[in-house]
């Protein structure tokens, strides 16, 4: 399966309304699509809600 790299901008934090962050990181999938919707998921478990743009690139 290929390598992706993914960077998340302005993450809200729900567990401290009012905070923002960001995320970078490479995970492998079948496909960017796949990739998106797997840091989506990943970042939603972890207590953050994506409010900005996640780009996915090949690695």
């Amino acid at each position: 399966m290929p390598k992706f790299s993914f960077t998340a901008e302005n993450l809200a934090d729900t567990l401290t309304p009012g905070q923002t962050t960001s995320a970078r990181g490479t995970l492998t999938a079948s496909s960017p699509q796949a990739a998106k919707k797997t840091v989506e998921r990943s970042l939603r478990s972890r207590g953050y809600e994506p409010t900005g743009d996640i780009t996915i690139t090949p690695k």
